[in-house]
This record gives C-alpha cells, sequence and structure tokens, in this order.
C-alpha cells in the first residue's frame, strides 16, 4: 500500500512539473487569461468572495471556483501570473492522475501508461493547463466525475457515485451547466449503447438525488450572486453567456460542424493521428470493452455538443481529450497496433509534412507581424518538430515502430517546453502592456478613454477609470494635468479628436491582434 502511494504521489510530481513548467516565466497577455486573472484578483485584494469584478464592473462570463483558486494562488505566491497559473497545472495534473488511475484499476497498467503519455505529448492539451482561465477546473471535474460514474458502473461502490455527483456540483461552479449536461448525456449513450437502458439501471444510479446533491453544492453561490446584483449576474451568465453562445456566433468564432471535430483532433495532437488506425479496433471490440465503449461515448458526447453550439472554440471540445487518449491507448496496446507498416508509415510521413510546415509558418507569421518581425528567428526552435519526425520516420522504417512512437512523444514534450521557457517569454516582451512599462510604472494618474487592453489591469494591479465622452475626457485632464490617457479604441473618429487635442507618446501593436495601445498627455 505504501508503495503503491509513493508511486502516485511520484506520478503526480511528474505530471505536475511539465503542465506546471515556466508558468511563471511570461506574463498574463490574452484576452481570457487577463480577465479572468485580474477578476480573481479584484476578489481577492478586496477580500469580497461573492460577485466578481473585472476592473470594477461586473464580470458575468464565469461562475465562482477558478477565482477561488486563483485568490488561494495569490495568496501563497503574491499576484502574479504564477499565481494565477498555479491551480491549473495543479487541476491538469490530478485530471491525468485520476485518468491513469481509472485506465490502470480498470484495464492494465501498460495501457495507463500509454493514455498518460499520449496527453503529456499532446500541446495543445498541455497549454491548456499553463493558462489561468476556467477551463482546467472544468476538465478535470468533467473528467473525474465521468471517471467516477464509470467505477460505480464497474465496482458498484458508493462511494464513486458520491465522488460523481460532487464533482458534478463543483463543475458547474467551475464553468455551469454544461458540467452537469455531459456526464448525463455520456451515460446515456453508454447505457443505449450498452443495451442497458432500462429503468432499473437508470435508479441504480440514483439520478434525482444525485443530480440534486450537484445543484445543491452550486446553489447557494448563485443564489447570493443573483441576490447582490439584483438579477444581472444570472441574466449575463445564463442568457448570454450560455444560451447566446449556443444559439448565436460570439466574438467571430464561428464555423462549420466539421471544425468542432478538427479541433478535438488538435487536442489530442500529435498522439491523435493514431485514432485514423484505430477506427476498425473501436467498432470490433466496444460490444466487448465496457471501457472503449465509455470513452467512445464520453468523446461523442462532448465533440457532439459543441458541434451543434454556433460558438465554436479549441477549448471548448478539451474535456473530450482524455477519453479520446484513452481509445487510442486501448488500440496501441494491442499487438495488432504495430502489425500495420503501411499505415504507420502514412501516420509517420504525414506527421512529417506538418512538422516541416510549422517553422515555415512562424516564420511568416512572425515575419509579418510589426511588432514581432525582429523575432522571427524564434520559428527556428520550431525546426526541432521536422528533426524529430524525420528520426521517428527513418525508425519506423527499420520496423522500429515503438520506439518511433516514443521519439515522437520525447519530441513535442521537448518543444512545449522550449515554447513555454524561451518563445513565449520573447514574444510577451513585445507586448504593449510590457513596453509600456517605462511610462506607466509608478504613474497614479491614468484614464483609459473609450477602451483598453485587458492585460493591463492585472498586470499593473490597479483598476483604471473609463470615460466614454470626449467633455468627461477634457473635465479629467483639466484635474489631473499630469495625466495620462490610455486607450486601445480603433473609432477613427476618437483617434483623430485625441491626436488633435493630446501628444501621442507611445504606441504599440498587440500581439496577433488587430489593435493598438496608445497613451497620450497633454501638450
Amino acid at each position: 500500500m505504501k508503495i503503491r502511494k509513493a508511486f502516485y504521489i511520484f506520478l503526480f510530481l511528474l505530471v505536475f512539473s511539465l503542465l506546471n513548467s515556466f508558468s511563471g516565466a511570461y506574463p498574463i497577455y490574452i484576452l481570457d487569461e487577463a480577465k479572468n486573472a485580474e477578476a480573481a484578483r479584484e476578489m481577492y485584494e478586496n477580500a469580497s468572495y461573492i460577485v466578481p469584478y473585472f476592473n470594477g464592473e461586473l464580470r458575468s462570463d464565469k461562475p465562482v471556483l477558478h477565482y477561488y483558486f486563483m485568490s488561494l494562488g495569490y495568496k501563497l505566491f503574491g499576484v502574479n501570473a504564477y499565481g494565477a497559473r498555479f491551480f491549473s497545472a495543479f487541476f491538469g495534473a490530478l485530471c491525468l492522475l485520476f485518468s491513469f488511475y481509472t485506465v490502470r484499476k480498470v484495464a492494465d497498467e501498460r495501457t495507463a501508461f500509454w493514455t498518460l503519455g499520449l496527453l503529456l505529448s499532446s500541446l495543445f492539451f498541455v497549454q491548456e493547463f499553463h493558462l489561468a482561465v476556467p477551463d482546467p477546473y472544468l476538465i478535470f471535474f468533467v473528467t473525474a466525475s465521468l471517471w467516477s460514474i464509470f467505477l460505480f458502473d464497474q465496482t458498484h461502490q458508493s462511494k464513486w457515485l458520491f465522488a460523481a455527483y460532487t464533482l458534478t456540483g463543483l463543475g458547474i461552479l467551475s464553468k455551469g451547466p454544461i458540467a452537469l449536461v455531459i456526464p448525463v448525456g455520456a451515460m446515456g449513450i453508454y447505457l443505449l449503447w450498452s443495451k442497458r437502458f432500462s429503468w432499473k439501471t437508470i435508479k441504480s444510479f440514483r439520478p434525482l438525488a444525485g443530480i440534486f446533491w450537484s445543484v445543491l453544492i452550486a446553489f447557494p453561490w448563485f443564489y447570493f450572486v443573483h441576490k447582490e446584483t439584483a438579477g444581472a449576474f444570472t441574466e449575463g451568465f445564463f442568457l448570454d453567456h450560455n444560451i447566446s453562445r449556443f444559439s448565436a456566433e460570439k466574438e467571430g468564432h464561428g464555423g462549420l460542424f466539421i471544425i468542432t471535430w478538427l479541433f478535438a483532433l488538435l487536442g489530442l495532437f500529435p498522439g491523435g493521428l493514431v485514432l485514423f488506425k484505430s477506427f476498425r479496433f473501436a467498432k470490433n471490440e466496444s460490444s466487448k470493452n465496457d471501457l472503449l465503449r465509455f470513452s467512445v461515448s464520453c468523446a461523442l458526447i462532448v465533440i457532439g455538443i459543441f458541434s451543434f453550439s454556433s460558438t465554436k472554440l479549441p477549448n471548448y471540445t478539451l474535456p473530450a481529450v482524455p477519453f479520446m487518449a484513452v481509445i487510442a491507448a486501448l488500440y496501441l496496446n494491442t499487438k495488432e497496433a504495430f502489425n500495420s507498416p503501411k499505415k504507420w508509415t502514412a501516420v509517420f510521413g504525414f506527421l512529417l509534412l506538418i512538422s516541416i510546415a510549422l517553422p515555415i509558418v512562424g516564420y511568416l507569421a512572425l515575419a509579418q507581424e510589426e511588432s514581432l518581425s525582429e523575432l522571427k528567428t524564434l520559428a527556428y526552435y520550431l525546426g526541432i518538430l521536422p528533426v524529430v519526425s524525420l528520426v521517428a520516420l527513418v525508425l519506423h522504417l527499420k520496423k522500429n515502430t515503438f520506439k518511433a512512437v516514443q521519439m515522437t512523444a520525447m519530441g513535442w514534450v521537448f518543444m512545449y517546453l522550449i515554447l513555454f521557457g524561451h518563445i513565449y517569454p520573447q514574444l510577451t516582451a513585445f507586448s504593449p502592456v510590457e513596453k509600456a512599462k517605462s511610462i506607466l510604472h509608478n504613474k497614479e494618474n491614468i484614464i483609459v478613454f473609450s477602451r483598453m487592453d485587458a492585460a493591463f489591469p492585472v498586470n499593473y494591479q490597479r483598476v483604471y477609470p473609463v470615460v466614454k465622452e470626449y467633455n468627461e475626457l477634457e473635465q479629467w485632464i483639466i484635474e489631473h494635468p499630469d495625466g495620462l490617457i490610455l486607450t486601445n479604441t480603433r473609432d477613427r473618429e476618437q483617434l483623430k479628436f485625441l491626436e488633435e487635442h493630446y501628444l501621442k507618446i507611445f504606441e504599440q501593436k498587440a500581439l496577433f491582434e488587430n489593435h493598438r495601445t496608445r497613451i497620450f498627455e497633454l501638450k
């Protein structure tokens, strides 16, 4: 027992070290991270843990749980990027460990290690746990809830059923009703597929009591935030950020039905390529293998739900990735997995082409980005991938496919360590937030006109007053003649007004976005 506990502790620390690698090496900059981390900062600084605010205004985008953990991160490590991101990696490690434990318990250790290796070598999936956003929390709670339901189905131990509904309740507090919809939908598909969809079977899962318990966990906070905001949070979150996102395209994030499936494959890339080889295996074995059937059910419900959503984003399908990894792992643990050299040649050949394209695309993208053109040689680091892919292809052609797969996985792990530890820090050093430090550091009187880059409040640890009318701005400048005007407005009329009346002392384009931060002062 002691040896097994020590093994899981070691495994957790190993996984956590990868998911947490270089989390404090670069500042918070992208929009979602900035808004979530700042809302948590304001909650922490004000010791007000019911209503979330961004720059002093109600933020109704997400529920509260991730703000609590980010606040704890700030308490432990200071108000910085590392503190904001720490528990994202922590819950990511728990997610992978729980998946490993379940697969090891239900299948075998080799399949469990395949699952772990596939997940740890998936760059996009690992990157999500480097972000101060609610998705890492949702991924863990949904994944752990689903595995708990499955373990109850396999063992009939009531502790797993209690765990499943408790985790679902916490999932609702992480990102809303989707944390309940996914497990219910997955179990529906699984039971129908297993030809066990009967009232007797459903009753054994105690759904009414369980769902009541899940809702009871989440309800108090939703009630208090509804009361304190006079219903504004409830309207904003449930109507705008749930129903509207599903029924209408938001912020330009739409696309065809198929794009959601491509996003899912991106989440498990490069390991997801194995799924194309495993179709026949899944078809033949699903009727005999509960773990395979359950994993397919979970992956299908997640991808299916977001395929029908009008708003489509790559992170939406990430809760499907652990289950996709299990499907691939079950296949890789069979004798026939490495007995089809032509298919493996196609896989490694395709991966080589993608790997060759990445540094070329990266170089061109950086060269065309005004603020980053001098850093275009950073794309050379992506040259690691074609080298790794070429070596893997050669190993495969020499009939050592197993080592080729291992080489590929290790190459992608090495690549994202370079990405997080070297490339991201250099890129973000050219963000408006970093470039403006020499001007804004220790400057007290700053006002935002119209709008600003969302990363300023969390990085400068302050709430900025915002005005939208010319007369309000003019009055503020009269009262603060030494003050600075911060804006990233794209409105031509507003820019013309600012340039005619004030002196522009700073301008920097946002990274890979179509807006510029400008700072003005009195002429």
